[in-house]
């Protein structure tokens, strides 16, 4: 039972928030709402039978990355987005798994034995992570009722299990916003020793196959050359999703294109137009670019009429 009110108190201020958009726009149709500094948009629609051109433009949206109720919880859960505010990011096997009673966050604690520390500095190579995972029983029953994107919301691991992790110090917790941004830099921090799963279980990918180990470590370590190592080259980064975007690892490879769209979105000295002619990148992307991200540049212009 404290699984299910542990998922629902995470998905309750996105959905608070949308829900207040919502009331606010009650009055409005065919509205969009543009919160940019959050990295949200909201559409709101009367229910008149759709043109046909409108039946494609949904079609064509509908096929853009993680497209749910609340596309936030995997957006700001991508490698892309987990890269920039890790204070560490390793390799581990699973030693041992114990449930936590009572805990307001966290309903796991993960002991592992650390294979290789990418980013951060780790002293120990044994160390416990606490985190937030469903419970086996309601994993499977969200599997079976068909619910999207599961091979993104992990079940539980069990020992043996080998880790790609993205770690919290809890002296970040509650301070990094605005990653969806390009030049998004994490504030240094004070470390407390205390390690948590970013975004709960999202904040992990499973190493199950030797392909996959492959695949995820080496777009593991590249996102760590572009955000940060230094300082970022727009030019490098796009080269990395377009990229990703063709990987065969499909949780990669829908963590690109949202990336690949975060990036197109804020970083405006990034000449979107490039994007209709890259044979990498698919038709749902090229659509939104040519209809939402060039005609909103268009409209933030200066008239030039206006100006002085």
């Amino acid at each position: 039972m404290k699984e299910k009110r542990m998922k629902k108190t995470a998905l309750s201020l996105p959905l608070s928030f949308v829900s207040l958009v919502l009331v606010t726009c009650a009055q409005q149709t065919n509205s969009l709402i543009d919160v940019g500094d959050l990295g949200i948009r909201v559409v709101i629609e009367d229910d008149k039978p759709l043109t046909e051109e409108e039946r494609f433009r949904r079609k064509m949206l509908d096929a853009l990355p993680y497209q749910t109720e609340v596309p936030e919880i995997f957006r700001y859960s991508t490698l892309g987005q987990l890269t920039k505010v890790s204070d560490h990011i390793a390799v581990g096997k699973v030693i041992s798994v114990k449930w936590i009673e009572n805990s307001y966050s966290d309903n796991v604690s993960i002991t592992l034995k650390l294979e290789d520390v990418l980013l951060g500095d780790v002293s120990s190579r044994k160390i416990k992570v606490t985190g937030d995972w469903p419970e086996d029983a309601d994993y499977k029953r969200d599997l079976e009722a068909g619910k999207p994107f599961l091979w993104a919301w992990k079940p539980c691991p069990k020992r043996g299990d080998r880790l790609l992790m993205y770690i919290f110090d809890r002296s970040s917790i509650g301070h990094c916003w605005g990653t969806h941004k390009f030049d998004f830099q994490k504030e240094a921090r004070a470390k407390t020793g205390l390690l948590h799963f970013i975004r709960g279980n999202m904040g992990t990918r499973v190493l199950d196959t030797p392909e996959n180990t492959t695949n995820y470590l080496n777009a593991a370590r590249a996102y760590i050359r572009e955000l940060r190592d230094g300082k970022r080259d727009e030019e490098s980064y796009y080269s990395l999703l377009r990229t990703l975007v063709r990987s065969p690892v499909q949780h990669i490879r829908e963590d690109a294109r949202s990336d690949l769209m975060f990036f197109i979105e804020y970083c405006p000295s990034f000449d979107a137009r490039r994007v209709l002619a890259d044979g990498n990148i698919d038709e749902a992307i090229k659509y939104w670019v040519e209809h939402d991200v060039l005609p909103g540049r268009e409209k933030q212009k200066p008239d030039a009429h206006n100006e002085p």
